[in-house]
């Protein structure tokens, strides 16, 4: 959870996955895409400027209970890619290979693909909307196409609501676990505010903040 000390816009940290750090020089980064106040305040910080982190919160894609040599899948929407980077370098670590599926709505939205080169193992597929990069299309439709029953041996995904409910359906028909890194609103980060919740099957809600932000598609309502 991020903020910059001294504004009154936004008032409440706002949440960011962490794309990438470095425990030795204390360095950690993040991939921010302008929209509100919140992320202009980020992009407009100079050199040296301060801005507040709480963390870390929440849990973590799981690596350890997959075995050398397996193959995963990551379907990132936009600037859902953020927390892909440092996953990556994870999966190399235990030698497991890693497809990357980037889509956006154009060649714009996805210009930090240039960020996984060197990283991605296996084979990065680009899909828009527009056909500007890549395929035209969706990107779990890309995924659709070319993941096989037993072909991967998880899922990790991160992007907009839409995607998720589009790619749950897909993993479950070919039988991959996957784990969604959804992006509720936050506005606390630990469970004191309830903004993120999200609707669960069963007609439970979910505060996304503790039990995840990293879910299993089929615990969630889409």
């Amino acid at each position: 959870m991020l903020e910059i000390p001294g504004r009154v816009r936004p008032y409440l940290r706002r949440a960011y996955s962490v794309a990438d750090a470095e425990p030795s020089s204390g360095e950690v980064e993040f991939l921010v895409k302008t929209i509100g106040p919140g992320t202009a305040a980020l992009e407009n910080l100079g050199e040296g400027s301060e801005a507040r982190l709480l963390g870390p919160l929440g849990n973590a894609f799981r690596t350890d209970d997959l075995s050398a040599g397996a193959r995963v899948a990551i379907v990132a929407g936009g600037i859902g890619a953020a927390p892909f980077p440092l996953l990556l370098k994870a999966l190399a670590a235990r030698s497991i290979a890693a497809d990357l599926y980037l889509g956006g709505r154009s060649a714009r939205e996805i210009a930090l693909a240039s960020r996984f080169v060197g990283l991605t193992a296996g084979k990065t597929v680009l899909a828009t909307d527009d056909g500007s990069a890549g395929e035209k299309g969706f990107v779990t439709d890309a995924f659709a196409r070319r993941a096989v029953r037993g072909g991967y041996a998880r899922a990790y995904a991160c992007g907009p609501m839409p995607m998720f409910a589009a790619l749950a359906p897909i993993v479950a028909r070919l039988g991959v676990p996957a784990e969604f890194s959804t992006e509720a609103a936050m506005g606390c980060g630990f469970g004191a505010c309830l903004g993120c919740v999200l609707p669960g099957v069963n007609n439970t809600y979910i505060v996304s903040c503790t039990a995840g932000p990293i879910l299993a598609p089929e615990v969630v309502r889409w």
